[in-house]
């Protein structure tokens, strides 16, 4: 094989013209290529920050919720306690006042049926009284004289 300088003249022509028109033609189309993918690359990389922006923003929102949630559910919890307080006092209350109220009914019944007792003792006692009255004068005495002897018995 023989190297001749023409052929290499002739090839290093080729190769300079070649890369002349490849220039012209694809140059530009490779230019633009890369810098939309350059564009396209920056672009999904300001995304992703956005969406991590995003997401930590939604993150710090979720813990906010859910702390105020947890001071919601204290404050809940509380006024349920203040409230179920205030119920078992007016329970007691309540309670109490039907107590007294029975109390004092219970008082009433018992002094009626004292009064009562007392009553129906004392038609006894004026019975027998009026009863022993006629067997010691062996006659029959009237209601005046009954009424009359009882008096005289309870004075």
């Amino acid at each position: 094989m023989d190297i001749h300088p023409e052929d290499v003249i002739i090839s290093i022509i080729n190769v300079v013209v070649l890369f002349i028109l490849l220039r012209l033609i694809l140059w530009k189309h490779v230019i633009r290529y890369l810098s939309e993918r350059s564009a396209r690359i920056k672009k999904q990389f300001d995304d992703a920050k956005d969406k991590e922006q995003q997401a930590l923003t939604l993150m710090s929102q979720y813990d906010e919720k859910i702390g105020n949630l947890d001071e919601r559910d204290r404050e809940m919890l509380l006024a349920s306690k203040e409230r179920a307080s205030k119920e078992a006092e007016l329970i007691l209350e309540k309670a109490h006042d039907d107590a007294a109220i029975m109390i004092r009914d219970a008082e009433n019944r018992i002094a009626m049926e004292k009064t009562q007792a007392l009553e129906e003792a004392h038609e006894e006692v004026t019975r027998l009284a009026a009863d022993m009255a006629s067997r010691i004068l062996h006659r029959e005495v009237s209601a005046s004289d009954n009424e009359n002897v009882v008096e005289d018995f309870f004075k």
